[in-house]
C-alpha cells in the first residue's frame, strides 16, 4: 500500500495548501513550473532541461511505435542508438533526435552526439544506427528517416501528414535501408 502521509496534516486530513491548490486547479509548489507553458519557454530553460526534453522525445517515439503494434526496447546507455525495434526478427537501431518546435518553417536536427561542455560533440557514423526518429514535441509527431547525411530536417508543412499517418515515414525508411542492404542479417 502506498503511503501518502505527506499530504495529510496533523489532524489526519488533507493538507490545506493541497486542498486549496486542487480546488483552484493547481498544485501550488508541488510541480515544477519552468516547463509548464511548453513549447513556449525561453531558450535558457530548454538548455537547462535538455535531458527532460530529450526523454520526452524518446517516450513519444515509444508511444508512436507501440501504438502501431511494434515491439521496441530501450537500448543500453553504452550503445549509441536509443532504441531497438524488432522488424521481422531483425533489430533495427533507432537514434532519437528531439526539438521543441519548428523555427522559421522547419525543424533541424544535427546528426551528432555528445556535449560541447563535457568533452565534445561528435558526428554519428553511418553504422552507428539505421534510422533517426525526429521527434517534434510541439506537434506530437515523429518522422523516421534513414541514417544518411550530417543533418536532418522536417518542414513545418510535413507535420500534418506525419500526425495523420505516424508510421508511413518508418515504412519508407525501412524500405530504404533494406534496399541499401544496411540491416544486419540474422
Amino acid at each position: 500500500m502506498t503511503d501518502f502521509s505527506f499530504f495529510e496534516d496533523e489532524r489526519g486530513g488533507s493538507h490545506r495548501s493541497l486542498q486549496r491548490g486542487v480546488h483552484k486547479g493547481r498544485c501550488g509548489q508541488l510541480l515544477p513550473m519552468d516547463l509548464r507553458h511548453f513549447p513556449d519557454v525561453p531558450q535558457c530553460t530548454r538548455r537547462a532541461k535538455a535531458k527532460f526534453i530529450g526523454a520526452a522525445g524518446e517516450y513519444l517515439v515509444d508511444s508512436v511505435l507501440t501504438r502501431a503494434g511494434l515491439t521496441v526496447w530501450t537500448a543500453a546507455d553504452l550503445d549509441i542508438a536509443d532504441r531497438l525495434l524488432n522488424i521481422a526478427g531483425t533489430a533495427v537501431l533507432i537514434q532519437v533526435k528531439t526539438v521543441t518546435a519548428p523555427r522559421h518553417g522547419r525543424c533541424t536536427f544535427q546528426n551528432t552526439h555528445g556535449n560541447a561542455r563535457a568533452g565534445g560533440v561528435f558526428a554519428y557514423g553511418e553504422k552507428d544506427f539505421h534510422i533517426a526518429a525526429l521527434a517534434v514535441l510541439s506537434h506530437n509527431v515523429v518522422k523516421f528517416v534513414p541514417n544518411l547525411g550530417r543533418s536532418f530536417s522536417v518542414l513545418e508543412s510535413e507535420l500534418e501528414d506525419l500526425a495523420a499517418d505516424p508510421i508511413d515515414s518508418l515504412e519508407v525508411a525501412i524500405a530504404h535501408i533494406v534496399k541499401a542492404r544496411r540491416l544486419p542479417q540474422c
